[in-house]
């Protein structure tokens, strides 16, 4: 198919792999890239026709756009873990490419706040706009820092085996569950009584998909400070992510083959050895990595028989992320001739995120509580050596999933009038979005298309659409079970719900997972 990956065709199952990895997200391809380097051969079986699992990019004519991947924070970084890790599994083929001086700029009815790259020129930004809060920012950026170096010991600890790990939850986890247990609002509001403040610092909760006083202030501090010194692209676009991780993995003997859907993890003997595909193939391997997401993987693919213990209760203790729709704009001229530059923008109506989502879900003709507008075209150097005089868009927002559970049964472009009238109405609402702050698109536009989670979930198969997996509530933390082992012999989790939602965390995650798999500290190996 490519020279990257291959159409599954059975001649796999006849081989003999190391570890097989469901599913080709960055957590998957990033677990059987480490195990490659360190002489293991993977294969990793995708659904999709193409490879990349949210980082894939999918084309129409001339134009060409990512599906989840928007900025990623610290790769310019060659010491932090994420750099260190990608370099490793790209054997240095990544180069990443700023998004420019300002990452984000949020835009209310009454002001515009931009977060520029670093974390004094941020500081003072916020310190100009709200002179009277200078103590509470000061403390709101010693947080961020805090749970962000908290963080490290919590995530340590779900390495360690789970007898030693009980002994050492309170003192490794401890510090970090303390601030993951309280709500983002609820910290915000220890700090300042300022509602515009807040308004502003939690801005960005379209980058977890849940508002201040549902998520956990530990997922917004790790969102928020892995920003601080700037955002980062990946030249190429998203797609290079891919390209250059599977030579990695294809060279140890590995493969990534597409059209190959799990339907069962095979477990005998009260051990993972392999998995059922869709098609009826059986494959066997030593070792289980699952990419799939929780719900998937304890809710559908592991037998009924063996879901025991926390794994009996995965759809009481653990919520999906709510859904999106997103509208992909393909447009006439280059990225810079339009006016459109790194940065993304957030058009927020008010401060209070969690009154905008209330209203909006309770009336969809409400405004929107958060429209995202990003342009990978202009994040990335090399696109208009691709595609001269071309640019894209896209513009995302929030969407709950049962507005569109009635059609759920319906196949994808062969859906009911009702539910294309209704992405029409969502799509015409967004446009007007694009058009009011980026006037300069007006004509433009050569092509829109609008995805829903209805898309999302027969793409990813990510359970309800929910793109950015489990919700990012304090409950996500305190469940101790979300780990890379499991308790069942030879299955390891990996991917955004055995960290955090997001690319770099995702790659956290496969070197969390590699390292249970080959009972290796790869952390500490990358690190030196």
């Amino acid at each position: 198919m490519t020279d990257l990956y291959t159409r599954y065709d059975g001649s796999q199952a006849r081989e003999r792999y190391d570890a097989i990895v469901i599913g080709s997200g960055i957590g998957g391809l990033g677990v059987a890239a480490l195990l490659a380097r360190q002489g293991r051969r993977a294969l990793v079986l995708e659904r999709h026709t193409v490879a990349g699992g949210l980082t894939h990019t999918f084309r129409r004519g001339p134009f060409t756009w990512d599906v989840g991947l928007h900025y990623i924070g610290k790769v310019h970084d060659e010491g932090d873990l994420r750099r260190r890790a990608f370099d490793y599994v790209s054997e240095g083929r990544l180069r990443w490419a700023s998004t420019g001086p300002v990452y984000d700029r949020l835009v209310f009815d009454d002001a515009a706040h931009e977060f520029p790259a670093g974390e004094a020129a941020l500081r003072d930004a916020l310190a100009r706009a709200f002179p009277q809060q200078r103590r509470a920012l000061a403390q709101y950026f010693a947080l961020l820092h805090a749970v962000e170096r908290r963080s490290l010991l919590y995530f340590a600890e779900r390495l360690l085996p789970r007898w030693l790990g009980d002994v050492a939850h309170p003192l490794l986890a401890g510090p970090f569950r303390r601030h993951a247990d309280r709500s983002t609002l609820a910290v915000l509001r220890s700090l300042t009584d300022d509602a515009r403040l807040i308004g502003v610092l939690s801005g960005q909760w379209g980058n977890y998909a849940l508002p201040p006083a549902d998520s956990s202030f530990a997922m917004h501090a790790l969102m928020a400070e892995v920003y601080l010194d700037g955002a980062n692209y990946p030249v190429g676009g998203a797609g290079a992510l891919l390209s250059a991780i599977a030579p990695t993995i294809r060279r140890a003997g590995g493969e990534i083959a597409v059209k190959a859907e799990v339907a069962e993890i095979v477990v005998q003997g009260g051990r993972a050895v392999g998995v059922r595909l869709a098609g009826g193939d059986e494959l066997r391997a030593p070792t289980i990595v699952s990419d799939a997401g929780v719900y998937n993987t304890f809710a559908r693919l592991l037998p009924a028989a063996h879901r025991n213990g926390d794994y009996a209760h995965v759809p009481e203790r653990t919520r999906p992320a709510m859904g999106h729709v997103c509208l992909y704009l393909g447009l006439r001229g280059d990225p810079r001739a339009l006016g459109l530059d790194g940065k993304n923008l957030w058009v927020l109506p008010g401060y209070d995120h969690d009154a905008s989502v209330r209203e909006y879900f309770r009336d969809r003709t409400a405004r929107f509580p958060v429209v995202y507008l990003s342009s990978s075209a202009a994040k990335d150097p090399a696109w208009p050596e691709r595609h001269p005089g071309r640019a894209t868009l896209t513009a995302i927002a929030p969407a709950p999933y049962a507005w569109f559970e009635p059609w759920e049964g319906s196949a994808w472009r062969r859906r009911p009038e009702a539910y294309e009238a209704l992405k029409a109405e969502l799509t015409e609402r967004l446009l007007a979005v694009v058009h009011e702050h980026l006037p300069e698109l007006r004509g433009r536009v050569e092509h829109a298309e609008l995805s829903t989670p209805l898309s999302t979930r027969h793409f990813s198969a990510h359970h309800r659409g929910a793109m950015y997996g489990l919700e990012h509530s304090p409950e996500r933390f305190a469940q101790r079970w979300l780990r890379p082992a499991t308790t069942i012999p030879g299955l390891y989790l990996t991917g955004q719900d055995t960290v955090t939602v997001g690319v770099g965390a995702s790659m956290i995650s496969a070197v969390l997972t590699a390292s249970a798999v080959l009972r290796k500290n790869l952390v500490f190996a990358l690190s030196r």
